[in-house]
């Protein structure tokens, strides 16, 4: 409903549920506000910061009527820092929160009532401490931080509470020394050591790049710091990182992709696991392989697996942890959709694909709608796009009979969901 809001003073809502992105749904005179701040059930005060003809976004200014389950946040940067979503909530209040966000998917887009089928989500490891990747920005005076929410400016930090101790202790301070560069990511691995990798914002010249070898050279840098890259070019140390999951040892270079979380990445292989039920007859593909995690930790017993991924970065590397971990495998560097399309196929199939935030692609469904395996495990960081492609599989003939949701991403709005689908 077009009902014009105003912006100049908060104006007083009622909250009904959570939506994704970490806010809560209310509703004036029909017309949808979205408010950031905001628990179900509550009655505050919201300042309309967007106004559009079908829908308003809005920040609580006041809480009339609280949540019982509000907290105030841990993180004294919480407020105006863009990284959390949910440090205003409970632990028990944000895992409620993340199952009414899946739900709410499956039901308007993927069009099914799964309150009988989702399992979870559970707590996964500790709220905070164990998070082993950041990106910080610098704003104008060199000093490093995280950007603040709904916007590019930046909002210098003296720690962040979602991350390993170590980022505060000995990384940030060292941060601080930096060149005013653009950006820096920190990666962490299961070790304690780090890899900086420096973004300068323009790909530097062969003569920055040498200016940047000679600063990185003089540059002096903690014991766990033991890899520092500048624009994907390694300048000082090593750009590589160790993980153990499950005992299993993996590698992976430092501007790959690896799960954010050790503890969370290892519930995701358990689920995983149980999904497959001791049932490792016939072929295993591994899809959006990445480095190898599921191929490596999940791939024995079977009579044949192949990991497809098309990162050149990431195949090295899933190459030797799956001969590291003893699973002999094809490796297939290509496009997921090439690899359904021209593997021979096998009597007996199981998938698992683990696509990016967008989900699988319009043409990986149609060649796994082709293929017709008769597994798909299917893991998805979004549950909106999940919702999408779990309804383009049963429409063409799977059954979803089971689906699981993890809290990978404590204090956000983010949430991990596993399904089975079988023919």
């Amino acid at each position: 409903m077009n009902v014009p809001l105003s912006i100049e003073s908060p104006i007083e809502v009622e909250t009904e549920h959570a939506v994704p992105g970490g806010r809560c749904l209310a509703r004036i005179e029909g017309k949808v506000v979205l408010v950031t701040g905001a628990l179900p059930g509550e009655t505050v005060r919201a300042r309309i910061t967007r106004d559009s003809k079908r829908w308003a976004e809005a920040e609580a200014v006041e809480i009339v009527r609280a949540h019982p389950g509000r907290r105030s946040p841990p993180c004294p940067h919480a407020a105006v820092c863009g990284g959390c979503d949910f440090q205003h909530a409970g632990r028990d209040v944000q895992l409620e929160m993340k199952r009414t966000i899946v739900l709410d998917a499956l039901r308007r887009i993927g069009g099914r009532d799964g309150s009988e089928l989702l399992r979870g989500p559970e707590a996964v490891g500790d709220e905070f401490g164990t998070r082993n990747r950041i990106r910080l920005s610098f704003d104008a005076a060199g000093r490093p931080g995280l950007l603040r929410r709904g916007s590019h400016e930046v909002v210098p930090v003296d720690d962040c509470l979602l991350m390993s101790p170590l980022f505060g202790k000995v990384f940030l301070p060292w941060a601080r020394l930096l060149p005013p560069w653009r950006h820096v990511t920190l990666r962490i691995d299961s070790e304690e050591r780090m890899v900086a990798l420096l973004e300068t914002g323009v790909p530097p010249s062969e003569r920055d790049r040498r200016r940047l070898g000679k600063i990185s050279k003089t540059m002096e840098r903690p014991p766990e710091i033991v890899g520092l890259l500048a624009d994907r070019i390694p300048l000082v140390g090593q750009r590589d990182l160790r993980f153990r999951v499950r005992g299993r040892a993996l590698r992976a270079d430092a501007t790959s992709f690896f799960q954010v979380s050790v503890p969370g990445v290892e519930t995701l292989v358990d689920t995983v696991e149980s999904l497959l039920e001791d049932d490792r007859e016939g072929a295993l593909f591994d899809l959006y392989a990445g480095v190898g995690l599921f191929a490596a930790c999940l791939g024995h017993g079977f009579e044949r697996v192949v990991a497809g991924e098309a990162d050149g970065r990431a195949i090295r590397h899933l190459k030797r942890n799956l001969r590291r971990n003893g699973v002999r495998a094809e490796v297939r560097k290509e496009r997921t959709e090439t690899t359904l399309r021209t593997l021979p196929r096998a009597p007996v199939e199981t998938v698992i694909v683990d696509p990016p935030r967008a989900g699988l692609a319009p043409e990986v469904r149609h060649e796994l709608i082709a293929r017709a395996p008769r597994r798909i495990l299917s893991v998805s960081c979004d549950p909106a796009t999940a919702a999408r492609d779990l309804k383009d599989l049963t429409g063409a003939g799977w059954r979803l009979t089971r689906l699981t949701a993890i809290d990978l991403f404590p204090a956000t709005a983010h949430v991990e969901t596993v399904a089975l689908l079988v023919k």
